[in-house]
């Protein structure tokens, strides 16, 4: 499937890490309230702040993990919402977790009454090089503080996130209720060997037609999954590049968000 591209306008990094400075505040817990097993409820998070996009620290198994986080309007500690748990592209720092939350997925969010959390890799160690361990007990915190519609997140991202997004999905596979990368695979031979595990989650896959080597590792990973009978959609979108233009607003994306709930 091809779809042509439209413009979008993407916020300036500038003006997205000074909204950031704006709303950034400390969320750290001790180890004792986070844990990645048994958890207990913490005080509210002085990191969210309803309408903005807001940065925080919390500590999960002895490791201070930053992160990203977005909730609506009139959102209370403890409200049931739909929970998009979105990876971030490239070395997955904080700041590219509050620009993506800013320019990709706030506006939708908001108006569709979503929680969105992205988490920044601890010292630079992305979610498919080893701290996809923390996620688990990162994941068991979020549940502190909201509850998931449905019993889980949906998960996304792009580009490393995207194949993150993967990881966390295939080894938790009942944490997931569906999977979204623009673009993505799955990375590594035991990652494609167990694609089965996320074989009865929706997944949709994006990638711009001008970035071949996405286009085929997309391809392939859509190929596999067919064969499994996942319900697995891919969109190639005619002259676009890496991370396609036409997702930058989240329109799409939050289209088969609703669908999926």
């Amino acid at each position: 499937m091809r779809l042509k591209s439209w413009t979008v306008f993407v916020l300036a990094l500038g003006l997205v890490a000074a909204a950031c400075g704006r709303q950034e505040a400390s969320a750290t817990s001790t180890p004792d309230e986070v844990a990645s097993t048994s958890v207990d409820v913490p005080d509210i998070d002085p990191a969210l702040s309803p309408g903005a996009v807001s940065i925080g620290d919390v500590e999960i198994d002895g490791t201070s993990l930053s992160y990203a986080v977005n909730v609506p309007d009139g959102f209370a500690v403890g409200d049931v919402a739909p929970l998009l748990l979105a990876f971030p592209g490239g070395g997955q720092s904080i700041d590219g977790a509050a620009s993506i939350v800013a320019s990709t997925y706030s506006a939708e969010a908001e108006r569709l009454g979503w929680v969105v959390v992205s988490p920044a890799a601890p010292d630079g160690v992305r979610f498919f090089d080893g701290s996809e361990d923390l996620l688990p007990g990162f994941v068991d915190w979020i549940e502190t503080w909201v509850t998931p519609e449905g019993g889980a997140p949906h998960v996304i991202g792009p580009s490393n996130g995207g194949i993150s997004s993967f990881r966390y999905a295939i080894a938790n596979p009942d944490r997931a209720l569906s999977v979204q990368v623009f673009p993505g695979f799955p990375r590594g031979d035991e990652d494609r060997a167990a694609l089965e595990n996320i074989a009865d989650l929706p997944i949709r896959l994006y990638a711009g037609e001008t970035d071949t080597q996405w286009v085929e590792n997309a391809e392939t990973t859509f190929d596999a999954l067919s064969e499994l009978g996942a319900d697995v959609e891919i969109t190639v979108f005619d002259g676009e590049g890496h991370v396609p233009a036409s997702t930058r607003d989240g329109v799409i994306l939050f289209e088969e968000l609703e669908s999926f709930r």
